[in-house]
């Protein structure tokens, strides 16, 4: 073999060799984001495509005008009230002539745009004004209808939902018993909820540990544990001792860990269903779509006046509501929840301080 041979072998091998490490990157650079959140980017960015090649213009790079032309398109269509419209359908003097995509929903198209656009190293058209006054426009107009919030599951209708369920008859009900609990008192999202594994929750005389490997606020995996405490032996045994064991959330995932034990489940997902008689659980886990229907099931059930309102964050805003009502220190909330900041805590403050003994028309009586 000559010389000239050898180097272009030699050649080939580094481009080979590079190759493999642009691909070994880009898959890393992917792990960045949720898959979900890639594939809602693809779908985002197909129709962004799509809607570029109906009107004529150019999707990549994108012009400023086209993202905020798309954005309008996409939105509400509102015209000109007239005397023949019905009062209860004219808002600001407009009526709706044809439904569109809410805000938040808009905001997340501009961040697949965004993205797309990073990634191809070209200038980023959501950053320009154009954009940036066109989605501001859309989130003020006055028919655009505030984002209704979770009801927070307090602890007065939490235990109405507890005093209906069956837990030493009913497999479901011992379950539901469990995750309700372990939901509400460790602050867990739907999702923090659906990646417990058995092996994750260790009851002990102190309490129930709790191991989050991955969370909303943890994206690297670095894991956190939440500690669950152990009812008071005052409150075991003085008045209230029947809702204190109610709300013991280790006795209720010892006694769902044993049923599953039970079926010879030793491992595996913490949370799964029950086949259609009751009677044995199933191998998978429960995905957190599954867990907000069952959270908002049991309210229901409960004939709570806003069961409509309960579903997946119900849990963990009335945790923060009832903890901060109760009087704990708000840095102990906010590590207890890991919120990142105080400020995303507001919301729940707000509506725990509401009626407390700050408010001054307590005085005005």
């Amino acid at each position: 073999m000559t010389a000239a041979e050898l180097s272009q072998d030699a050649s080939g091998e580094l481009v080979e060799h590079r190759d493999e490490l642009t691909a070994r990157a880009e898959s890393y650079a992917r792990g960045a984001r949720a898959a979900n959140t890639w594939s809602a980017y693809e779908r985002q960015w197909r129709r962004f495509e799509m809607w570029c090649a109906s009107v004529g213009d150019r999707a990549l790079p994108a012009d400023p005008l086209t993202v905020a032309r798309f954005l309008a398109d996409l939105a509400p269509v509102w015209r000109p009230a007239t005397p023949a419209d019905p009062s209860s359908a004219v808002v600001a003097g407009q009526v709706c002539q044809r439904e569109g995509l809410r805000p938040g929903t808009l905001s997340g198209y501009l961040a697949a745009i965004s993205v797309v656009h990073q990634t191809a190293q070209l200038d980023n058209p959501v950053q320009a004004e154009a954009v940036r006054r066109t989605i501001t426009g859309i989130r003020r107009h006055p028919g655009v209808a505030p984002t209704r919030r979770r009801a927070a599951a307090r602890r007065e209708p939490l235990v109405e939902v507890l005093r209906l369920l069956r837990p030493e008859e009913v497999l479901a009900d011992a379950r539901d018993h469990a995750l309700l609990l372990v939901g509400w008192k460790a602050a867990l999202r739907t999702d923090d909820l659906a990646r417990l594994q058995m092996a994750d929750l260790h009851p002990s005389e102190q309490g129930l540990s709790v191991y989050l490997a991955r969370s909303k606020t943890d994206q690297h995996g670095a894991g956190v544990t939440v500690g669950i405490a152990a009812p008071s032996s005052e409150a075991a045994v003085g008045e209230g001792s029947g809702e204190s064991t109610l709300l013991d959330a280790g006795a209720a995932w010892t006694r769902w860990r044993d049923l599953l034990g039970s079926h010879g489940i030793l491992e595996g997902p913490a949370w799964r269903g029950v086949d259609r008689y009751g009677r044995r659980p199933r191998a998978s886990g429960l995905h957190r779509n599954s867990i907000a229907e069952i959270i908002k099931r049991r309210a229901n059930a409960a004939g709570l006046e806003d069961a409509d309102l309960w579903g997946g964050h119900s849990l963990r805003r009335g945790f923060a509501t009832e903890a901060i009502a109760a009087g704990v220190p708000e840095r102990d909330v906010q590590r207890h929840g890991r919120w990142r900041s105080r400020a995303s805590m507001d919301p729940y403050i707000d509506a725990a301080r509401t009626f407390d003994p700050t408010n001054p028309t307590h005085w005005l009586t």
